[in-house]
């Protein structure tokens, strides 16, 4: 089928197809138009999705792993190929500012080579026998069909570290991608279909998140769940995939405090979070929210963080001077804002933004809050924008209890050159990604996991892999 270069569709089975349950609009969150439409997935579609994912496992996990790996390698050389291809749908339906974009797609490329160089290298581990002559070993096996599904903030890195780590270990794959950014899917999906994969072993879908989510996970082939997006969802399917016993890992949210001890450098505090906190519009589940600071510096950062708030220029990402984009949808805008009214309500003072931005399309004011009490909505839940709090604190002890005050432990980061503050805060944080006078970057070449609400299991890494295989049990006698 030839498809409209602005449409995205689905693909199954080796051909691009099209959905059989209507289609959405593809919108622009930086103006509002519609950029085009994805197509839907009807239940008839959903099943020969999971039925290509079974029918072509048994060939792909018994094919050479440096096969495996040659195969994502050069899907990434295509995709670096089409760097400018990549970005530009990021930035479209998106919402990423040119920089975000195109950093983003190198991510996905880098993420896709590295599990492409990590597919032979995984192995297993031998043991010594319990008596004479018996040796034991372990020998990774992958699971079986594995279902991804992904978010729109990150949807690149997103749908390329899911199935770079499934493809490395030998698992196939129904990629059931974010509606919000279906063109990323499929140009990561076309890419791995132009590199050689055969056809069966990824396969894409959209459709109505809880419907489709529902049958693929009442699937018995499915084996392993890989999901990133919202706690609450995340709970719903680690529901769901307990009833198939299906393997799940879950990357939920985040509500990441930044703790600057009394010997902190505060400018370099607001330079160093800043792109992490206002980068994708503060969309991220490992973005600096909560800044937690000593009394000593309060006011000081107070004023440098509105500094840079008020530096940025929002705008669409192909306007030169914009470097602040769009949150994805009328949905987030309402909700920041609902959560601003709320902490201002109960006492907060708004010290920048606190409201849409006067722009066309999906634009929130980055905003910085100060005085925030603690039943403030704010503090408890993830905003998932462009808004920061900032609490004064007197002790360490207070400090690290403000920091894990919050129901999710993914990212937390640190400012001080005292090792003695260092050593404690990161023995006590509750957080499984902590910076320390820098941010914490998600790559591809070592694990990260949740914890708690923010979710469980890894990706990255060879554990990321592992995640998707079996560790098979040998013991022999000769």
């Amino acid at each position: 089928m030839l498809m409209n270069d602005q449409d995205a569709h689905l693909y199954i089975k080796g051909r691009w197809v099209v959905g059989q349950a209507g289609t959405l609009d593809n919108i622009d969150p930086a103006n509002g138009q519609r950029i085009g439409v994805v197509s839907l997935a009807d239940e008839t579609q959903v099943s020969a999705a999971l039925d290509a994912a079974s029918g072509s496992f048994p060939a792909w996990s018994a094919s050479n792993p440096r096969i495996r790996g040659q195969i994502l390698k050069k899907a990434a050389a295509l995709l670096r190929e089409r760097l400018g291809e990549l970005s530009e749908a990021l930035l479209l339906e998106g919402g990423k500012t040119r920089a975000d974009a195109s950093g983003e797609a190198q991510r996905a490329i880098e993420t896709l080579n590295w599990n492409g160089e990590e597919a032979p290298r995984v192995s297993g581990k031998v043991y010594s026998g319990i008596v004479d002559g018996s040796t034991r070993y372990s020998v990774p096996v992958p699971l079986g069909v594995a279902v991804a599904i992904t978010a729109w903030n990150f949807p690149a890195v997103l749908i390329a570290r899911k199935l770079g780590a499934a493809l490395a270990a030998g698992c196939t794959v129904v990629l059931k991608a974010s509606e919000f950014t279906p063109r990323t899917a499929c140009a990561i999906v076309k890419a791995l279909a132009d590199a050689g994969l055969p056809e069966g072993v990824v396969n894409l879908v959209f459709g109505d998140p809880v419907t489709v989510s529902e049958q693929l996970l009442s699937s018995p082939v499915v084996k392993v769940l890989s999901f990133t997006g919202s706690t609450h969802v995340g709970k719903q399917l680690a529901g769901l995939a307990a009833k198939q016993l299906i393997r799940p890992v879950l990357e939920l949210g985040g509500h990441a405090p930044v703790i600057a001890w009394s010997d902190a450098d505060v400018d370099r505090v607001v330079a160093v979070t800043a792109p992490a906190k206002f980068g994708t519009a503060g969309q991220s589940c490992v973005a600096p929210t909560r800044y937690l600071v000593h009394r000593d510096l309060h006011d000081k950062l107070v004023q440098a963080l509105v500094a840079k708030a008020r530096s940025y220029c929002l705008g669409h990402g192909h306007e030169e001077s914009a470097n602040l984009g769009p949150v994805a949808h009328a949905r987030r805008v309402r909700a920041l804002q609902e959560l601003v009214d709320d902490a201002v309500a109960k006492g907060a003072s708004v010290e920048t933004g606190g409201a849409k931005a006067d722009l066309p399309g999906f634009f929130f004011q980055p905003t910085v809050l100060s005085g925030v009490p603690r039943d403030a909505e704010l503090l408890s839940e993830e905003p998932f924008g462009p808004i920061a709090t900032v609490q004064a604190f007197s002790t360490l002890d207070e400090a690290i209890e403000l920091a894990n005050a919050a129901p999710y432990a993914f990212a937390a980061y640190l400012f001080t050159d005292s090792m003695r503050v260092r050593n404690e805060v990161v023995s006590r944080l509750q957080a499984s990604n902590i910076g320390v006078n820098q941010t914490a970057p998600s790559l591809p070449d070592v694990p990260l996991g949740g914890l708690g609400n923010s979710g469980y299991g890894y990706e990255g890494g060879t554990d990321g892999v592992l995640a998707y295989m079996q560790l098979r049990l040998v013991s022999q006698s000769t």
